[in-house]
C-alpha cells in the first residue's frame, strides 16, 4: 500500500464512521419508536407479520379465502423476511410492534456496508471516491427510506451481496474456480428470492458471466438448480397455504403499466438520486467497462427495477438494488487489476489529498441536505382523533377500518385492523380482483366499531374513470361502494388531518 493510499484511508476513516453514524441515526430513531410509522408501507408489513404471529403458520400469512374474512391480509413478500422478524420478536417479546422487522433491516444494511468496505479494502479501490459514491447512495430516498424500515429490501440485498461475494471473492473480477463458490452463491440467491421476488438480477448475471467465461456446464447446473429449487419451494408453499401463497404474491400484482408511473418514481427520487447515476457515466467516458459480472448485474438490475417502476404503486425502493450494483461496479472496476489506474491510484500525495477533499465536500453537503429532508419527511403517524369521540375509539371490539399508519395503535389495544393495505385493496377493487361486498355489508350493519383515516372523503365518491393512479391512497376510501356505505351508516368527527367515523345512532342497524 502506497503512502498516498495509506493517508487516504487514514483520513477517510472518520468519514466512514460519520457515514455509518448517519445510517445509525435513522435506525436508532426508528428502533426507539417501534409503535410509530415512518414509511407508509410499513403498516401493511406489520399487519402481515401480526397475521403470522397470531395464527402461527404460513396459512395465516397467505390467506386463501379470497380476502373476504377479516382481518383482510394481503402479503406481497415471500416468507423469509417475516420468519426472521418473528424469530426476533419471540426472543425480544416485541410482537405487535416494528422492532423485529426493523432490526432485521437495520442489521442487513449495516452488513451490506461492511461487505462494501471489505471489497473496497481488499480490491484496493480508491477509498475516497468509493466513500463519495457511498455517501451519494445512502442519502438518496431509495436507500434512506428503507434504512431500518419494515421492508424486505435490505435483507434481500444483503443475501444477494453474500452470494456475489461467494462467487467472485473479494479480490478478483472473475468467478472463482470450482463448483463450491457457485453453489454457495446459489444458496444465498435462493434465500434472496424468497425474501423479495424481484431480486433475480444477480443470479442471471452470474449465469451469463459463466457462459462468457466458457464455463457453460457450471452455468447450466446453476440455472437448473435455482429454477428447480424455486419451483418446488413455490409449489410446496402454495400447497401448504391452499393456494394462498400465489394468490397473494403473484395474483395481486395485476396493476397496469404506464410511463407516468416511471416518471413519478424518478421525480420522487429528487436530484440527489442522480448523483450516483451520473457516476456511471464516468465509467463510460473513461472506457472502464467491459462484459463482466458487475456490468451485467448493474444492467440487469436497472432494467428489471425500471420495468417494476412502470407498474401502478411503484416506489423509489426499486432504485435500491441498482444503486448498490453501481457501487459494486465502482469497487471492482476502479481497482488496480481492472485496467488503467482510476482516480486516486497514481500514488501522488497531492492527488490523494484532492480526492479526500472532494469526498469530504461531497459527503458533508449531501449529508446535511438529506438530514434536513429526512427529518421533514418523518412525522409521527401514531395518533388518535382528539375529539369527543376519542373515548369511544379507545376501547373497541371487532375489526376497525383504518389507514395503515394506525396499525401499531390498533395492535397495541389488542385488536386487529380490517385491511393491512387499503391502497392495494383499492387497486384490486378497481380492476375487479377483490369484491368489497363483505366489508360493505359490515359497514351497513355497523359491525365495524370505527373507521380512522387521514383521507378527505369529500362530498362525493370517486368520479367515473378515476382510479388508484389518479387518487392513489384516497381511491379505496372514495370507491363508490365503500364511500356510500361509510357515509350513510357512520358519522365523521374531524380533528386536524384525522377523521374518525363512528356508527350513526339515529336508527338501529
Amino acid at each position: 500500500m502506497t503512502i498516498a493510499r495509506s493517508r487516504a484511508w487514514t483520513i477517510c476513516a472518520p468519514l466512514n464512521l460519520a457515514l455509518v453514524g448517519f445510517v445509525l441515526f435513522f435506525a436508532g430513531l426508528r428502533l426507539a419508536r417501534p409503535g410509530t410509522v415512518f414509511y407508509y408501507t410499513e403498516g401493511p408489513v406489520l399487519g402481515s407479520l401480526a397475521a403470522l404471529e397470531s395464527g402461527g403458520d404460513l396459512a395465516d400469512l397467505y390467506p386463501a379465502d379470497g380476502w373476504l374474512e377479516p382481518p383482510v391480509v394481503l402479503t406481497l413478500y415471500p416468507p423469509a423476511y417475516f420468519l426472521a422478524a418473528a424469530g426476533l420478536d419471540s426472543l425480544a417479546g416485541s410482537g405487535g410492534t416494528f422492532l423485529g422487522l426493523r432490526l432485521v433491516s437495520a442489521t442487513a444494511l449495516l452488513c451490506i456496508l461492511a461487505l462494501l468496505t471489505l471489497h473496497t479494502h481488499l480490491r484496493r479501490a480508491p477509498p475516497a471516491w468509493i466513500l463519495a459514491l457511498t455517501a451519494a447512495a445512502l442519502v438518496t430516498p431509495g436507500v434512506y427510506r428503507v434504512v431500518a424500515g419494515a421492508q424486505a429490501d435490505a435483507l434481500a440485498l444483503l443475501l444477494t451481496w453474500v452470494g456475489i461475494t461467494a462467487a467472485l471473492g473479494t479480490k478478483g473480477d472473475r468467478v472463482r474456480p470450482g463448483l463450491f463458490p457457485v453453489l454457495a452463491a446459489a444458496v444465498a440467491f435462493f434465500l434472496a428470492f424468497f425474501t423479495k421476488q424481484s431480486f433475480v438480477a444477480a443470479p442471471a448475471a452470474l449465469v451469463v458471466t459463466l457462459i462468457l467465461e466458457r464455463r457453460i456446464g457450471t452455468g447450466a447446473k446453476l440455472t437448473a438448480g435455482l429454477a428447480t429449487g424455486a419451483l418446488i419451494t413455490v409449489f410446496l408453499l402454495n400447497v401448504t397455504t391452499s393456494g394462498g401463497y400465489l394468490a397473494n404474491t403473484l395474483g395481486a400484482l395485476t396493476g397496469t403499466s404506464g410511463w407516468a408511473n416511471l416518471a413519478s418514481s424518478l421525480s420522487e427520487s429528487r436530484p440527489v438520486q442522480w448523483l450516483p447515476i451520473g457516476a456511471a457515466a464516468l465509467f463510460v467516458l473513461g472506457r472502464r467497462l467491459r462484459p463482466g459480472f458487475p456490468e451485467l448485474y448493474l444492467l440487469g438490475s436497472a432494467m428489471l427495477h425500471t420495468t417494476a417502476m412502470l407498474k401502478t404503486g411503484s416506489s423509489v425502493n426499486y432504485l435500491l438494488e441498482p444503486t448498490f450494483a453501481l457501487l459494486l461496479l465502482a469497487v471492482i472496476r476502479w481497482s488496480p487489476g481492472a485496467g488503467s489506474a482510476g482516480p486516486g491510484m497514481t500514488g501522488a500525495p497531492g492527488r490523494a489529498r484532492m480526492d479526500v477533499a472532494l469526498a469530504v465536500v461531497f459527503a458533508v453537503s449531501l449529508g446535511l441536505t438529506a438530514s434536513v429532508a429526512s427529518l421533514r419527511e418523518y412525522p409521527t403517524m401514531k395518533a388518535w382523533a382528539a375529539s369527543a369521540a376519542e373515548a369511544r375509539v379507545a376501547d373497541f371490539e371487532g375489526y376497525p377500518l383504518v389507514d395503515a399508519s394506525f396499525f401499531p395503535a390498533i395492535l397495541e389495544r389488542g385488536g386487529r385492523p380490517w385491511l393491512n393495505d387499503p391502497f392495494a385493496f383499492g387497486a384490486l377493487e378497481e380492476i375487479g380482483r377483490w369484491d368489497p361486498s363483505r366489508l360493505v355489508a359490515d359497514l351497513e350493519a355497523r359491525r365495524i366499531p370505527f373507521a380512522l383515516t387521514t383521507v378527505d372523503l369529500g362530498s362525493s365518491p370517486a368520479p367515473p374513470g378515476a382510479g388508484t393512479r389518479d387518487l392513489v391512497m384516497a381511491y379505496f376510501w372514495r370507491s363508490r361502494p365503500v364511500w356510500t356505505a361509510l357515509t350513510e351508516s357512520y358519522t365523521p368527527s374531524v380533528s386536524g388531518p384525522l377523521t374518525v367515523w363512528l356508527p350513526r345512532e339515529d336508527r338501529e342497524p
